[in-house]
């Protein structure tokens, strides 16, 4: 049943109530699900998540019941939480739509504390939103990371990546990449390639048993310790209970308990199977985090945000040309030194000024959505940024920054900040709260905020009209406060959206592996 639909910063928002509008508990939903076979609930489940994938439609309505992965993924969760393989009954598509009717039934805290908006639309974000992000340039942005650039920049050259994800993986970059596009089945489970001696010699290198036994080994969990990833997080409340973190994004392949079919191999189930590609991609984030965690410091992420911005800066010379793109300089005195944004895009007398960050909320804020870990994180991401650049143009006009003759009479008309992680609302709810945090920039001063999978979509609309775009968003009166994916989304096809320099990446890369389908490629 719909109770609401409408537009919130350019996001279509739908709310249904459950069934006769009756209120559930997850210790009910629990219930419900703990009398069906788990292996079985589990393939239906990665079987419909699949056909929402290949819909290119992050939102299904079956039977008048909205289905989405972010529903699909906290029901899997609570299946192995709940059932086990030993059950009688099978789930069926009608069993499985009276689940999540029930998910709609959940209490959300925003009934109890509806003065904490910010934290119900971050909440929202990372439990929907998340699931149905752009993948197109996951490939090439993390060969370009990982495999071009770490080396060549100094400071990060001195961390062996290659080595590190060899270490935790068990595998190189190249065989995590290809495996991840080349196992996870349309229905919902895979099994290994055995029968190798079929595929051409190339294939033989990444198909060998062992290397594949290696890679599910890394992404795959058995029900136990599945179990154990997903009750360590405690919600603050019951009606937090939907917004735990999901083993699946670390763990996205389940080892049953019991085989299946009985005399065939091992089956790896896999509940939501885009996962099995994010966390090879994404996800290779947070393994070399966690690999070079210390107590007090860690050279990854201090030497990611090096190469993150380096990569940024490339993404934007090959859409506009290096001629208009300048870097950041250090200015101040030696005592009390300063850093100018980290790029500056000079074309026309106009100069746009970028800063780079990693995360624009940390995971915390993001499950919960509490306001003060909300403004905690805004301060030391995007608001931190949006303060940087403010203070450089003020110091500009005090005669504290000298410019270099290549700014020397631009007029700084935009102002972007681009965030690696991606957070949603960033134009709207995080800007409203920035001013609020930072009561010294005027209402007049303005910026906008961007994700990099965002930002390579962008340029490959925009390409050499970058600057004018910006303009355009910025006077658009319902478009400025919208995230980007939603503001070009409802401006350009598909098709638009093609990066040519990253295309080149993902063609080369898929011209080496032959042997991999043009149906895998596509997906």
């Amino acid at each position: 049943m719909s109770n609401f639909q409408g537009d919130i910063a350019g996001k279509n928002i739908i709310t249904y109530a459950s069934r006769g509008g009756k209120k559930y508990s997850s210790n009910d939903i629990g219930q419900y699900l703990r009398k069906f076979k788990l292996c079985d609930a589990l393939r239906l489940i990665g079987e419909l998540s699949y056909k929402i994938f290949k819909s290119h439609k992050g939102l299904h309505i079956i039977k008048g019941v909205p289905v989405f992965d972010g529903v699909l993924a906290y029901l899997s969760m609570l299946l192995i939480e709940n059932s086990n393989d030993y059950r009688s009954q099978n789930m069926t598509e009608d069993d499985l739509l009276k689940a999540i009717d029930m998910y709609f039934g959940l209490l959300d805290p925003f009934e109890k504390d509806d003065k904490n908006q910010q934290g119900f639309l971050i909440r929202f974000g990372a439990s929907q939103l998340e699931y149905d992000r752009e993948a197109r340039h996951l490939l090439p942005r993390t060969l370009i990371i990982y495999r071009d650039l770490w080396a060549k920049i100094a400071g990060a050259n001195k961390i062996d990546i290659a080595c590190a994800i060899k270490s935790f993986s068990g595998l190189n970059l190249q065989e995590i990449l290809v495996l991840s596009l080349a196992l996870p089945g349309k229905q919902g489970f895979f099994r290994l390639y055995e029968d190798i001696d079929k595929y051409p010699e190339a294939a033989k290198e990444y198909f060998d048993v062992n290397k594949q036994r290696i890679f599910v080994n890394w992404i795959s969990s058995k029900y136990n310790d599945f179990r154990s990833l997903s009750r360590a997080d405690s919600p603050p409340t019951g009606e937090y209970d939907k917004f735990r973190f999901n083993p699946l994004w670390v763990k996205p392949a389940i080892i049953p308990d019991r085989n299946p079919k009985v005399g065939y191999s091992q089956v790896y189930i896999t509940p939501i199977p885009t996962l099995v590609y994010q966390r090879v991609t994404r996800g290779l984030y947070f393994s070399l985090a966690d690999y070079f965690r210390d107590t007090n410091k860690n050279p990854f992420r201090e030497n990611f945000g090096l190469v993150f911005q380096e990569y940024v800066g490339l993404l934007i010379k090959k859409a506009i040309g290096e001629l208009n793109v300048q870097q950041e300089w250090r200015y101040g005195t030696s005592k009390y030194p300063k850093d100018t944004p980290d790029w500056f895009v000079i074309k026309n007398g106009s100069a746009v000024l970028i800063e780079v960050k990693q995360s624009g909320l940390y995971l915390n804020a993001k499950k919960w959505g509490d306001l003060v870990e909300i403004k905690r994180d805004i301060t030391k991401n995007i608001g931190a940024a949006v303060h940087q650049m403010w203070e450089f143009e003020n110091d500009i006009e005090a005669g504290l920054c000298t410019v270099p003759d290549w700014l020397s009479g631009m007029t700084i008309t935009e102002r972007l900040v681009i965030t690696y992680d991606r957070s949603f609302f960033v134009n709207s709810v995080f800007r409203d709260e920035i001013r609020q945090l930072y009561p010294a920039i005027p209402e007049t001063y303005h910026w906008h905020t961007i994700s990099v999978e965002e930002l390579e979509y962008f340029l490959g609309i925009v390409g050499l009209n970058f600057i004018e775009a910006l303009k355009e968003k910025r006077l658009d009166a319902e478009g400025d406060s919208m995230d980007f994916r939603d503001y070009y989304s409802r401006k350009s096809s598909q098709n638009d959206c093609r990066n040519p320099y990253l295309d080149s990446v993902y063609n080369d890369f898929f011209g080496e592996l032959e042997f991999l389908s043009e149906q895998i490629k596509a997906d």
